[in-house]
């Protein structure tokens, strides 16, 4: 009886044992941890890749111009410059450069400048960045558009060595291109490059002396008078100016009776104030105050900024558009007015569209007073003097 009752004890315990383990251990096989595909028959189960570390970003780089990706490239240095080192920053810079400059070495000039185009939308200041693309322009044969970049890149200069770089090579340019115009007896062309130059550095008086002989030649003696007076008081070049305005009452030819009559007058300077490099010039927008508008001949339009609008009263038209401007922060936009006139000594130009913008902190100004102003004379910077000359554009140089 005993052993029977044994036996059913073991039985019972047996199955429920059994039962629990079943149990236990089918749930936990229902829900693995991990899910993981089964391998078809035959082949191994598959071995999950671990991702390579991120490239350095020189590498990265280097990927990006070896597969011509210029926007990639340097929409990376962009990258950099919000979360890298400067260093790093730097390194990848030059990347670029060295890139642009080995383009231009092989004269694939639209691959260079595709890159360094778009590396100055990123870093419109880079001085390097312009200098290769004057290379460049000149490469093409394009001298006068060189020559503008170089002058664009010494306007973001301020090291002396890169200034007397660029000034070097300026100069060397300019005579280059002199001399071929000469050879090809093309008083236009000298005309069209020293009406350019007078514009781009308008402080330096021998671009005056080559713009008179210019005129001379093309029997404009009316423009070249005005050229050879505004630079007459030069301390270095105003002895030639003058000679040369003598010279005019001799000429027998009948292009020049005209200037036998009149004889030569100096022009009257406007005073200017320094501002280290540059000059402020006082210009009135009406029967107000002058506004202290620094003269920028790199900027297309004159800009006035909100403060000095409002403080003046000044009566503007808003035209609805609005323009790029270049400012130390980079590219932004704003609006564009029109004021009804803007006067700089004795001469002013009527319905002046002006740029309203913000420059930041400089609060010693109202403004710049730009090209959209200035194109309509010919002027003269007389650094020692402190002083600028205008005087009316000749026939030839196209008064508006």
């Amino acid at each position: 009886m005993r052993n029977a009752l044994y036996a059913v004890v073991l039985l019972v315990t047996g199955w429920v044992i059994g039962w629990y383990t079943h149990q236990h251990f089918r749930h936990e096989a229902a829900t693995p941890l991990v899910s993981v595909p089964a391998a078809p028959t035959g082949q191994p189960a598959p071995v999950r890749e671990v991702p390579d570390d991120v490239l350095a970003p020189e590498d990265e780089i280097q990927q990006l111009l070896f597969a011509r990706d210029y926007g990639g490239a340097v929409g990376f240095y962009e990258l950099l410059q919000h979360q890298a080192d400067e260093t790093a920053v730097e390194r990848a810079r030059q990347q670029l450069l060295v890139h642009a400059r080995d383009l231009l070495e092989t004269r694939q000039y639209r691959k260079a400048e595709a890159l360094l185009q778009r590396l100055l939308v990123a870093s419109w200041r880079d001085v390097e960045a312009r200098i290769l693309l004057a290379e460049l322009a000149h490469g093409r044969g394009e001298v006068t558009a060189a020559v503008e970049q170089l002058y664009e890149a010494r306007g973001h200069a301020w090291d002396q060595e890169t200034l007397a770089r660029l000034l070097q090579r300026i100069r060397g340019m300019v005579d280059e291109q002199v001399a071929r115009l000469q050879k090809n007896a093309s008083q236009a062309g000298l005309l069209e490059l020293y009406q350019r130059l007078t514009q781009l550095e308008p402080d330096h008086a021998p671009y005056f002396i080559g713009l008179a002989g210019a005129q001379l030649e093309l029997g404009d003696v009316e423009a070249a008078r005005a050229s050879l007076e505004l630079v007459a008081q030069d301390p270095d070049y105003g002895v030639q100016a003058a000679s040369m305005l003598a010279s005019l009452q001799q000429l027998p030819d009948e292009r020049y009776e005209e200037a036998a009559a009149v004889p030569a007058a100096e022009v009257a300077g406007i005073p200017l104030q320094r501002r280290g490099t540059h000059f402020l010039v006082g210009a009135r927008p009406g029967r107000g105050d002058s506004l202290n508008l620094l003269i920028d001949t790199g900027a297309s339009m004159t800009i006035v900024t909100p403060a000095a609008l409002q403080r003046h009263g000044i009566h503007y038209m808003d035209t609805g558009r609005t323009g790029i401007f270049s400012t130390a922060n980079g590219r932004v936009s704003a609006p564009v007015y029109r004021i009804g006139k803007l006067a700089v000594g004795d001469w002013e130009v009527r319905q002046l569209e002006i740029g309203v913008l913000d420059l930041g902190n400089r609060t010693d100004i109202d403004g710049l007073l730009g090209m959209n102003f200035l194109r309509h004379f010919q002027f003269f910077i007389d650094q020692n003097r402190s002083s600028l000359r205008l005087s009316l554009r000749g026939r030839d140089q196209g008064v508006p």
